[in-house]
């Protein structure tokens, strides 16, 4: 079930009594930002705020990531692992090599064309008294620097592969007309821009997108593979194309947005932006990034903004990182193929922690899975690397902390790695964005990495449990204690 725009999922969410519709008036000041992150951390349903202070004829929607059961709504599926499964085994074939090579592959398919972008005319309009002062954009925290657009879509077109990129990237608006965007060194949106300079191109065309369907909006915050097309990606968990329409400018906007700011990002304007209140729970210190032009701006009627507030965890971007988690783990299991499992915790802040399991095979081959997974996208940001054995249920912590109190000697199975790139929001790097990393290998050792053989571990003896678990389940009922 693909949902056609915001609105459409809103009405999904009131037919099945999951929104909850707020008509008091309440400010883009602190207010909503405060309500939404109470909400986040209650797991309420999403929050449509209908009569927002100085900006009559607007809605705002947040929470809309609310739990993981909101993808579950989203995608119609609780196993979000099997969408990934299925456009691989339908799509991509047998296990390719490497990624890349599948992809570059997939426009030789007939099929491929039911997930392809499609055209379709808009049904927002030119506003031609509308600028970045009328958007009711949310101040999240008491010291941020301004006004921000949260959850708003920057999408840019790769001038040497014309591929589409969706982002979502905090905007500082700094006045009716420009805005400072926050695109980390890593970030598509940033080396489109270095690809843009290196032709001589100074002024980046650029369309910040806002009120898609949330499935688009998800796809824009997730790591999708370097190279392949968002829209692409999006239609692929969709199971249904985007409809787009292409600006006088040349980008492709999706066609039911609430609204679209059409305009460039000029890389000689380079301004100071933030301190903004950000994921980690604390302000990011102020820093230089390129300032956005805005040239045109088009509105649906009595349009809705999208927004989110960030914080310390758990809030929307902690259970974005687990949808992230489940829907990428089939791809990552094409580049690294031991991989059984992984957690990315919520309160491991997303490029923080992540806790993997493998099938060990060989000696070394912990060391190795981290290295390799700190070479993949968005993984290449994770502070903490943990490696287990595939028995090992990642998603249980005390589950994890055994297997590294019981198989890791530290000075044989903790690699420190220095003077690499990191996650610039994270205020404990020295000298951003390069900091350290730490992998622990949690696995059961080989005889070639202790020098001696591994100890045996400790079972019962099988008859006694046959003949003992008769004996076991009535003492259980007997109690009303669940039996397993």
């Amino acid at each position: 079930m693909a949902f056609k725009d915001i609105r459409e999922y809103i009405d999904f969410l009131r037919k099945n009594r999951k929104i909850i519709e707020i008509n008091d008036e309440i400010s883009t000041d602190l207010e909503i930002a405060y309500i939404s992150r109470q909400a986040t951390y209650r797991n309420f349903p999403p929050l449509l705020f209908t009569k927002v202070k100085g900006y009559p004829g607007w809605k705002v929607l947040t929470n809309v990531f609310y739990s993981i059961d909101a993808f579950y709504d989203l995608l119609g599926t609780s196993k979000l692992e099997e969408i990934s499964k299925n456009f691989i085994e339908q799509f991509m074939g047998d296990m390719p090599i490497s990624l890349s090579q599948k992809i570059k592959s997939l426009t030789e398919f007939t099929k491929f064309g039911k997930i392809l972008p499609k055209s379709k005319k808009p049904v927002f309009e030119e506003e031609s008294r509308a600028n970045l002062l009328t958007f009711p954009a949310l101040k999240t925290w008491p010291k941020d620097a301004g006004r921000y657009f949260t959850f708003s879509i920057v999408i840019t077109k790769d001038p040497e592969t014309n591929v589409n990129n969706l982002s979502v990237y905090r905007i500082q608006i700094v006045n009716d007309r420009e805005a400072i965007i926050h695109w980390q060194v890593l970030k598509r949106g940033n080396i489109a821009a270095q690809k843009y300079k290196r032709l001589g191109v100074r002024k980046i065309p650029v369309a910040i997108v806002n009120g898609v369907d949330p499935v688009i909006a998800f796809i824009a915050s997730s790591p999708v593979p370097p190279g392949l097309d968002k829209y692409l990606f999006a239609g692929i968990i969709r199971g249904e194309g985007v409809e787009v329409h292409e600006l006088d400018n040349g980008i492709l906007v999706p066609s039911n947005a609430e609204s679209v700011i059409e305009g460039y990002v000029d890389l000689d304007d380079v301004r100071l932006e933030g301190p903004f209140g950000d994921h980690l729970g604390y302000y990011t210190p102020q820093d230089y990034f390129p300032t956005f032009k805005l040239e045109k701006v088009h509105l649906r009627e009595n349009p809705i903004f999208h927004a989110t507030s960030v914080g310390k965890p758990p809030l929307e971007d902690a259970w974005i990182g687990k949808a992230v988690e489940r829907l990428f783990l089939p791809f990552l299991q094409m580049i690294v193929p031991e991989l059984v499992d992984m957690n990315l915790p919520e309160y491991g802040l997303y490029t923080g922690i992540g806790i993997f399991s493998i099938k060990k095979m060989y000696p070394g081959q912990g060391k190795r899975a981290m290295m390799a997974l700190w070479g993949t996208g968005q993984l290449s940001l994770l502070k903490f690397i943990i490696v287990v054995d595939e028995d090992v249920n990642v998603h249980d912590i005390n589950q994890v902390m055994y297997a590294i109190a019981s198989t890791v000697d530290p000075k044989r199975d903790v690699l420190i790695v220095d003077n690499v790139i990191t996650d610039s929001l994270d205020h404990t790097v020295p000298n951003p964005p390069l900091g350290s990393k730490i992998g622990i290998d949690a696995t059961r050792k080989f005889k070639e990495e202790t020098g001696r053989e591994w100890p045996e571990e400790v079972k019962d003896d099988e008859q006694v449990v046959i003949r003992m678990r008769p004996l076991l389940e009535k003492i259980l009922r007997s109690h009303d204690l669940p039996v397993k």
